[in-house]
């Protein structure tokens, strides 16, 4: 588990399952050749990949930054996605029963699988910020996102959610701004601390190997917006030096956002202040 320290927030970051998705998905447009020099697929043409949820400690309690993909899948499951199941909690400094509020980018399997048993029971006591947005599209999925959303942990959340609509403060320096791209209802979140900017990307940015603008997932349901979502908050990363969390590199990482001598944009791995 890595630790980043601020003023006055500690975030770590932990770890909720590993799995795989297949490369070219994940990579849209481009090409093999370019993207298995970066990441390397298995003979199913699946990428390794995981899930990092950020658990920030403020003045006022924990703030748990998604929950990750978690545990309980079935064997089925586990075998399409090459699951390796980790409870993020299992060397957290604090219980799932002492987390305040919990934000979530969206509401895909992978993001917030763990919020959820099998059998549809809550994990938490806290309730769940997402857009609302992403709400309904998650309870009326179509035919390109229904494998997404995992209906029965969805109805766990039921009577648990906190809905809002575009941008908010939604904790003291926690605040969530709507991206779409990914989905309609995808969010970021910014954790701001004194002089320092923190970013959770969500799937504006899954790894740090997709930083370059046009390496736009084909999962994203709308990739004419991601651009723009992208071409717009990049511009702020680099500005404010922010620290950025993606959620599905295969090893925890967060990095700077720069632009190389060629004009693409990209990650400069930023080393934690403790494990």
């Amino acid at each position: 588990m890595r630790i980043f320290r601020g003023r006055r927030i500690t975030i770590y970051q932990l770890d909720s399952g590993k799995f795989a998705l297949d490369g070219g998905a994940m990579f849209g447009v481009v090409p093999k050749v370019l993207w298995s020099r970066l990441i390397p697929a298995d003979e199913q043409n699946r990428i390794p990949m995981a899930t990092h949820p950020l658990l920030v400690k403020t003045e006022r309690g924990w703030v748990l930054i998604e929950s990750g993909l978690g545990t309980g899948w079935d064997e089925k499951f586990k075998r399409i996605y090459d699951v390796h199941e980790e409870d993020p909690f299992a060397d957290a400094p604090v219980g799932r029963d002492e987390v305040s509020l919990i934000v979530q980018t969206h509401l895909h399997f992978d993001h917030m699988g763990e919020l959820a048993t099998p059998d549809g029971r809550f994990r938490y006591r806290a309730p769940v910020v997402v857009q609302a947005m992403e709400w309904a599209d998650a309870h009326f999925p179509h035919e390109r996102s229904r494998a997404s959303y995992v209906r029965e942990r969805l109805r766990a959340l039921e009577g648990n959610v906190r809905l809002i609509s575009g941008s908010g403060e939604v904790w003291p320096g926690i605040y969530v701004h709507r991206t779409g791209g990914h989905t309609r209802g995808h969010q970021i979140v910014l954790i701001r601390d004194t002089d320092r900017l923190f970013v959770f990307t969500g799937d504006l940015l899954p790894t740090r190997h997709h930083s370059p603008l046009p390496y736009v997932m084909g999962y994203d349901l709308y990739p004419e917006e991601m651009l723009f979502s992208r071409k717009y908050w990049y511009d702020l990363f680099i500005r404010e030096e922010a620290i950025l969390f993606t959620p599905h590199d295969r090893e925890a990482f967060a990095g700077r956002m720069y632009v190389d001598e060629k004009g693409k944009h990209r990650l400069m791995e930023v080393p934690p202040d403790g494990d």
